[in-house]
Order: structure tokens, then C-alpha cells, then sequence
């Protein structure tokens, strides 16, 4: 037997054993606590969670000092013994081409939503003056001296693009000058770095443009935690982290939460305030600004 197979034969069944024994161990401690043979579905993913790093954890440091040459094998080896426990899928060549197709869709299907949010909302706009433009159309507007904003804010537009914090930017036209006034985030879940986009968010409202997220997948909203990221009112989030979320799926209707229909009647309302009180008064467009 090869030092490879000998490594790789190592790690699926120290692997395995290290998780089925902790897994059993923290079963049985939380049905002792609990009193209840028949454990929530939360709890028994907590506690494979657990059971997961510690068998990851106690198989590298078992295994480093057994193969102390083969590291970087050791590892990818237990990788692949944790990939086969969940799936039942040994061949590497196989997982590695699921990894693949999953990482183009979340690619692929991210940058659809946001070209189809583009699409829908700009034309629910009608004779509004108003259209939502990719990042890279608002760059190239930028570049050729079509946005006529203040010389401030094209410098927070361009570190924004820069960046890559925003999918998409509401746009209007006045006076036959084209605004920037809208940052615009989409999501096919609430949960998919939803966190993280709070904070450019707020950095927005602070600097006085309308910002909004549109979320094709609004079942987190179920989540208390999930509204009062949006609408504020805890002590984790006091104040609201968008002006307005959009959920597409037209589930929840909560404060700043609000449901789509496949018109985007909603939306036009709400822009059409927005880009009016923009215009005249920008100096009270800050966090506190509600479309309703």
C-alpha cells in the first residue's frame, strides 16, 4: 500500500469514528438535559455541526504526528472523508465537478437576479424618470462625465465601484441632467451575506442616497433577527439597515419589509418619492427617510 492510500484509508476511518463517538456523546447529553428521547431537528444539526469539527480537528492532530511528511495530503484527505460522510460520493473527481457546478450557479444565477431586477424595475418605472443601471453602466456613465452629482458624491460613487459593494444604481434624469441617487443591493437570499451588506447600507443613508436590497428568497424573514436588521429596534441593531427591503417572493410585509408583485407597482411608488425628496430635499434623506 502506497503512503497515499495508506493516508487517505487513515483519515475515513479515524474521521468517521471521531465523528460517530462525539456525535453519540452529545446525543446523549442533550436527551439527559432535555428529558425527551426525540431531539428538535435544530438541535440534532447543532450537534452534527459540532461532532463535525471536533472529528476534523482531532484527525489532523492525530494524524500529524502519524504522518508528519504528508500534511497537505493528510488534510485534503479528510476533506474528502467529511464530503463522503455527507454524501456518500468518494471519487474526488466527482466532487470536485459538484463544487464547480455549484460555485458557476451561485455565480451565474447571482448575476441573473440582478440583471432581471434591472429589467423589471426599470420597466415598471413607465414615463417616471427614473431607471436602474448595472455597476458597469454607472462606471461608464461616470467615466464619460454623464452624471452630473456633486464632485463629493462622484468620488463615493467610484470608491462604492471600486469596491463592488452595490449590484445595481437608481438613476434620474433632471433638468436633462442624469442623478445618481439610489445604491441598490439583490440578493436570491436573505441570509447570503446579508450581514456584511448592512453596513455599506448604512454608509449610504449617511451619505444621503436612497438605499434599498431586493431578495428573491425572503424565508429568513421569518427570523426576528432578519427584520430587526432591516427595520431596527434591538439592542444588535437600533437603527434600520436599508431604507426599504423588496422581497420578491411577496411573502412578508413587515415596517421596512415590503412585498413585490411581478409589476413592481410598489416599487414605482416608493421611487417616485424617493427620487422627488431626493431632489428637493436631500439634507433629510438620511436613515430616518421611510417611503410610506
Amino acid at each position: 500500500m502506497s503512503a497515499e492510500q495508506e493516508i487517505k484509508q487513515y483519515c475515513v476511518q479515524t474521521y468517521q469514528e471521531l465523528y460517530k463517538s462525539e456525535y453519540d456523546r452529545l446525543v446523549s447529553d442533550a436527551v439527559l438535559k432535555s428529558k425527551r428521547a426525540d431531539l428538535a431537528e435544530n438541535r440534532r444539526n447543532e450537534i452534527e455541526t459540532a461532532a463535525q469539527k471536533y472529528a476534523i480537528k482531532q484527525s489532523i492532530i492525530q494524524g500529524m504526528r502519524r504522518f508528519h511528511n504528508h500534511i497537505s495530503l493528510l488534510w485534503h484527505s479528510i476533506y474528502e472523508a467529511h464530503v463522503y460522510r455527507k454524501s456518500g460520493v468518494a471519487d474526488l473527481r466527482v466532487i470536485q465537478e459538484v463544487v464547480s457546478a455549484d460555485q458557476s450557479w451561485k455565480k451565474s444565477s447571482g448575476h441573473a437576479f440582478e440583471e432581471m431586477i434591472k429589467e423589471l424595475a426599470t420597466m415598471a418605472m413607465g414615463d417616471l424618470p427614473v431607471e436602474f443601471v448595472l455597476q458597469r453602466d454607472l462606471n461608464t456613465l461616470i467615466k464619460a462625465g454623464e452624471i452630473a452629482n456633486e464632485p463629493r458624491d462622484i468620488s463615493w460613487l467610484k470608491e462604492q465601484i471600486k469596491g463592488n459593494i452595490f449590484d445595481l444604481f437608481a438613476i434620474t434624469t433632471y433638468e436633462d441632467k442624469k442623478f445618481c441617487f439610489g445604491c441598490v443591493q439583490c440578493k436570491t437570499s436573505i441570509r447570503d451575506r446579508v450581514t456584511r451588506d448592512r453596513e455599506p447600507s448604512i454608509h449610504a443613508m449617511e451619505s444621503y442616497f436612497w438605499s434599498v436590497v431586493f431578495v428573491l428568497d425572503g424565508e429568513y424573514l421569518r427570523n426576528p433577527k432578519f427584520q430587526y436588521m432591516v427595520n431596527g429596534g434591538s439592542k444588535e441593531f437600533p437603527t434600520n439597515g436599508w431604507h426599504g427591503m423588496y422581497d420578491v417572493s411577496a411573502s412578508y410585509n413587515i415596517g421596512r419589509i415590503y412585498p413585490l408583485d411581478l409589476n413592481f407597482n410598489l416599487l414605482r411608488q416608493h421611487s417616485e418619492k424617493a427620487v422627488n425628496d431626493w431632489l428637493k430635499q436631500r439634507q433629510w434623506f438620511n436613515h430616518e427617510w421611510k417611503a410610506d
